[in-house]
């Protein structure tokens, strides 16, 4: 081929560096020109300035063109009007109201009742009861009682003094101790005369100790004449196990009991006696 020479070149590339020919551009004017354009947005679109959007928002908060409302008067009117109930209902005054309670308190307009001195008026008629039944005064009753208590007169007794002179004439046991040993057979020989009984012999071999020897012959058990519980009361007595107090009236057994240091003496076991007729 055929080359260039150094001023072709330069040429050539002159040309291909001055692009503003080969290309349709805009120069730095023309390119701001179109951003000022491009950026002035208020003539692209439809839109409010600051003090449009001030003045709508304004007309926005201003809701008491928007909407049926009350100022705080006439809410606060409305409010009183509501809380005066006394218009609403039908009602009494504290007054009227005290006055028809105390009606209502005043009972005694309202039933047939007695006052208080009328009420024990009829109690102390209730309680008087000596008008209401056929009683005995206490004076009277302790005369009645002494009278019952008294019975040296009710009954044919022995005093005291007469028993223990009775008690006295009986065998001691320590005397009958010698003459009779249950533990072992015994055989009795000889006679004794009994004013008109007479007893040649006596064995009490294979006879029962609570039986008693008959003297034409024979024997009878004890327990058919006296009963068991009489007859355990006498062995506890006789065996020192238990006491028995005898006594001529029931007033005269009283008037020892009242004696603490006898009830001290008493124990279980013990048997108290009334001599009676």
């Amino acid at each position: 081929p055929e080359p260039y020479n150094r001023e072709e070149i330069d040429e050539m590339l002159d040309k291909k560096l001055n692009i503003s020919d080969q290309i349709d551009a805009y120069n730095k004017t023309e390119v701001d020109a179109l951003l000022d354009d491009k950026l002035n947005i208020s003539d692209q679109i439809d839109a409010y300035s600051k003090i449009e959007v001030d003045a709508l928002l304004d007309d926005k908060l201003n809701i008491s063109d928007q909407i049926d409302a009350y100022s705080k008067t006439e809410a606060d009117a409305l409010l009183d009007d509501k809380l005066n109930i006394t218009d609403q209902i039908d009602a009494y005054s504290k007054t009227e109201a005290d006055a028809l309670l105390d009606d209502k308190l005043n009972i005694t307009d309202q039933i047939d009742a007695y006052n208080k001195q009328e009420a024990n008026a009829l109690f102390d008629e209730k309680l008087n009861i000596s008008d209401q039944i056929d009683a005995n005064n206490k004076s009277e009753v302790d005369a009645l009682l002494d009278d019952k208590l008294n019975i040296t007169d009710q009954i044919d007794a022995y005093s005291k003094q007469e028993d223990d002179a009775l008690l006295l004439l009986k065998a001691d046991k320590t005397e009958l101790v010698d003459y009779v040993d249950l533990a072992s057979t015994q055989t009795i020989t000889g006679q004794k005369q009994f004013g008109i009984i007479s007893v040649s012999s006596i064995s009490k071999q294979n006879k029962n100790d609570a039986s008693i020897l008959l003297a034409g012959g024979g024997d009878m058990l004890v327990s058919s004449l006296v009963s068991q519980p009489q007859l355990q009361e006498v062995r506890d007595i006789a065996s020192g196990k238990s006491k028995g107090y005898v006594f001529a009236t029931t007033d005269e057994m009283n008037t020892w009991m009242e004696d603490q240091e006898n009830v001290a003496k008493l124990a279980i076991g013990d048997n108290l006696y009334i001599v009676d007729k």
